[in-house]
């Protein structure tokens, strides 16, 4: 079994993401350090990938953190599903 970097780098290089989707610590995506971004963190103490998703358009929440119409969220879910659906039907593959 490979590490768990391994899969995680199969999953980012390969799941179908939705267009402009940005990869990398909070200040990689966002020019800001977070407070209570634990993602960095877990990985050098424990050597373990660990992720934290935000689902919605860059800028979208800025305001008040909640999508606007129905239309909108359901798009957010079905560009994300996708790469959800990747993971779970090659969770075998990934993981030899």
């Amino acid at each position: 079994m490979p590490g768990a970097l391994a899969i995680f780098q199969d999953v980012a290089n390969n799941a179908p993401f939705p267009d402009g989707v940005m990869k990398g610590n909070s200040y990689e995506v966002i020019g800001d350090k977070m407070g209570g971004d634990a993602d960095d963190y877990v990985l050098a103490t424990f050597g373990i990938p660990s992720v934290t998703s935000e689902m919605g358009y860059f800028g979208q929440y800025i305001k008040d953190w909640r999508c606007q119409t129905k239309s909108v969220c359901y798009e957010i879910l079905h560009d994300n599903g996708r790469w959800i659906e990747y993971i779970m039907s090659h969770i075998t593959t990934i993981a030899q």
